[in-house]
């Protein structure tokens, strides 16, 4: 009995090794068939450079219409680059906006076809909050390659958008200002762009 219970237990190791064997050797191959391939599709990288001429970008804004532009602010100025980039990997520079007033574009934010710009003066009100004071340019973009201002607000100290309801909220050392600035139809003037009672 001792001999045939010897004989079954090298029989079963025999067999354990050779699927040992087996397996082992066929492994790279099935690991090989389970990876996925790489598609083209999945590459990412660099798909286009610009040098910016007016220094270091401190502020972006992307708007999407039909056609796609990037809007940059600098942090040694004031002016703003258009950027056409409907096509991703051939960025079109269209033109510079320098009619912002101010020392360096600060934020972006876009209402509906309103884009206010504001931008920091180096002031600060002389007051208990000391807050930095910004100057507020509301641009018309009607035509997002050709932005025009409308007004400028200067001794701003804080702003708030809403775009639900096409509203810019801003203050400074003359109070509160409400700007209704989403346009009903894209024919209408700039002049248009404010309510009436609203001045500078």
């Amino acid at each position: 009995m001792k001999n045939i219970r010897r004989r079954v237990l090298r029989s079963v190791a025999r067999a354990a090794a050779v699927f040992l064997a087996v397996g082992i050797a066929s492994a790279p191959l099935i690991l090989a068939r389970s990876k996925p391939k790489k598609s083209v599709d999945q590459k990412s990288g660099v798909v286009a450079h610009v040098q910016l001429d007016d220094g270091t970008a401190t502020r972006m804004l992307l708007q999407k219409n039909e056609k796609r532009y990037l809007y940059v602010g600098f942090s040694s100025s004031s002016d703003v680059c258009i950027f056409e980039v409907t096509t991703p990997a051939a960025p079109r520079k269209l033109e510079r906006l320098a009619e912002i007033d101010g020392s360096q574009t600060a934020d972006f934010q876009l209402v509906g076809e309103t884009l206010a710009v504001t931008s920091r003066s180096g002031e600060a009100t002389k007051g208990s909050s000391d807050v930095a004071r910004h100057s507020v340019t509301i641009l018309n973009m009607t035509d997002p390659a050709n932005p025009k201002p409308v007004q400028t607000f200067s001794g701003v100290t804080s702003v708030v958008a809403d775009d639900v309801h096409g509203l810019i909220y801003l203050s400074n050392g003359e109070g509160l200002w409400v700007l209704q600035v989403k346009q009903a139809q894209k024919a209408e003037a700039d002049d248009k762009y404010l309510s009436p009672d609203v001045g500078p």
